[in-house]
Order: C-alpha cells, then structure tokens, then sequence
C-alpha cells in the first residue's frame, strides 16, 4: 500500500452489521431511559400562568396589573413593534435595527391587559359596571393619579386566605377594578380573555404572555437558574450544564464593552456574526484559508498515524485476526 493511498478498496476491510449496532445501541438508549425515568420520574416544570400567579403570588398580580393600567410596565415602555417607547431600543451610534419595521404590533396594555377583561366579565359580573364607568369618565391626569396611589398602598398590602388586604386610600375606582380582574384570573379565564380572537381557532397567545413578562417571569427565571449570570453559560430547564455551544456566545456578555453597554445584545449579535461571515469566507480569503495547511496542526492530532507512516511501519496495527483475514 502506497503512503497517501486513494483508492479506499485497498485499505484493510472489516465487517459491520450496522443494523446489529443500531438495534443494540438502540435497545441499551431506551432501557436507561426507562430505568431513569422510574428512578427520577419525568424533568417537567409545569408553565408559568396568569393563573397561578393569581392564586399564588396575588400582590404580584395585582402589581402587575396596576403597572399595565398606568402604561409603567416593560411593555408599555418597550419600543417596537410593541409601541414608540425606548424602554428596549439598542442602538450602535445611530443605527438602530429595532425602528426599521416601526410598530407592527401595537398594544395598549391599559386596555388590552385589565380594560378589556373586565369589560368581557361585567356581563357576568353587573358589579363591576360601575367601577369602570368612574374609570372612563375620569381624566387621565385622575386615572394616573389613582394608580400611583394604589400602587403605593400595594407596598403595605397583605395577604389573609385567599384575599389580598390593601389599605384603604384615594385610589377611585381602581382597588375594585383589579380585585374583579384577580378573580378572573383565580378562576382560569383571564387568558381566554388576553388571547381572544375573531378567528375560529387560538394560536397567538402572546397577550397572555406579555402580561407575565416582568417580574412573575423573572422569579420563575430566577428559581430555575436561567438567568444567564454564569460565565458565559445559559442554562437549559433543570439541565446542567445547559446549551455549552453557545458559550463563545454568551462568554462576551462577561466582558466590556459587552457587560457594560447598554446595546450589549446587539454588539455581541454582531460579533458572532462577523465571526460567522469570517468563517464562511475563510476558503476565499489569501493566507486565512493557508493557515491550517502551514500550521500543521493535523500532524499533531494525527502524530501516531503519520509517525508510522513515514518510520514504514503498519499505521493499522493492533488488528484483530478476523480483521487481518478480512484484509
């Protein structure tokens, strides 16, 4: 045999049932599955809801919905394609990709996450009327000034059952409106109502979603340890490591100006990206694509196999004889 032979057929050949393999490898894979799921049951995290933050968490809920109504939440400041807010714009000098599509999904969370459940429920609820009449008579320098003053009485609120206690203040209309809105949501139906469309069938669910973007999903992010504060790991749910391919990814957010800029996304999205265009331009581009042929790094991974080539040896040593026979 040659040094550098090229017709594969005059290499040494050796038998291989791969349907053999496959189903051994395969009947092996499916009993430790089995063996770890009797023994550890099944890796599920039931989903974050409106509901069970309601229920559970009813001071959150109730905070949340008091920030949608006052137009202070992340949403509402968030920028497109939500709104013209800026609370999300990242910009790099005076390119900001964010604004090239402008609002494609405008929202009004005062009306889409607490208005417009309650207008649906005050058929079922004839209490509830009048609450919202007072709100939408009002100005909106009153409605503000209602809110602000809920929120700082949600400060001392507690918890007795399954009620929530809020001291009593010149809050209006807005203590009853969200107290109707808690139990909605208790109930399972404030989702329906977030989600509801025109269309026969449901599949954007992102209303629903977007209410529980702030702090319930960060609590839950926080408890699962998926906010991505490790060195350059983000964690999968209840995995360890998690996802370690995107550590050259994640790693820049450990460092400045990515850590410490306020368009970190956007210069680590760009980075990776020049890197990716590097990569597939590197057989174009005059002494990049030379280096792995000068570097040599080939012979060093491959050291054995080349040492006993050039010293004349067998580089296939160590065969057993029902391969020996087969070559």
């Amino acid at each position: 045999m040659t040094r550098y032979e090229k017709n594969p057929a005059n290499y040494p050949q050796t038998r291989f049932d791969l349907v053999k393999e496959a189903v051994i490898s395969g009947g092996v894979a499916t009993l430790l599955v089995v063996a770890a799921v009797l023994l550890f049951g099944v890796p599920y995290v039931k989903p974050l809801t409106i509901k069970n933050v309601a229920t559970t968490q009813p001071v959150l809920f109730l905070r949340t919905a008091a920030g949608e109504l006052a137009n202070t939440s992340a949403i509402a400041q968030y920028g497109p394609p939500y709104n013209n807010g800026t609370g999300s714009l990242q910009a790099i000098g005076a390119f900001h990709p964010q604004t090239l599509l402008g609002v494609t999904q405008p929202i009004n969370p005062a009306q889409v996450d607490v208005l417009k459940p309650l207008s649906m429920a005050a058929p079922l609820d004839p209490q509830i009327k009048a609450p919202l009449a007072a709100w939408h008579a009002a100005s909106h320098a009153h409605q503000q000034a209602w809110v602000r003053t809920y929120l700082g009485a949600l400060a001392t609120a507690s918890v007795q059952g399954s009620s929530v206690v809020v001291p009593q203040a010149a809050d209006g209309p807005v203590p009853a409106m969200l107290s109707t809105l808690r139990k909605l949501a208790a109930g399972g139906l404030m989702s329906g109502a977030l989600d509801r469309t025109a269309a026969v069938y449901r599949y954007n669910v992102a209303p629903s979603l977007l209410f529980l973007q702030g702090t319930a999903l960060q609590l839950m992010a926080q408890k699962y340890d998926l906010l991505g504060g490790e060195w350059g790991i983000m964690h999968d749910e209840l995995s360890y490591p998690g996802p370690w391919w995107l550590t050259p990814y994640t790693a820049l957010y450990q460092i400045p100006p990515y850590s410490t800029s306020p368009a970190g996304d956007m210069l680590a999205a760009y980075t990776m990206l020049l890197f990716l265009v590097l990569l597939i331009a590197l057989p174009f581009i005059p002494g990049l694509r030379d280096l792995p042929r000068r570097l040599r790094l080939y012979r060093v991974v491959w050291r054995d196999w080349y040492r006993d080539v050039e010293r004349g040896g067998d580089p296939h040593r160590g065969k057993g004889k029902r391969d020996q026979e087969a070559s």
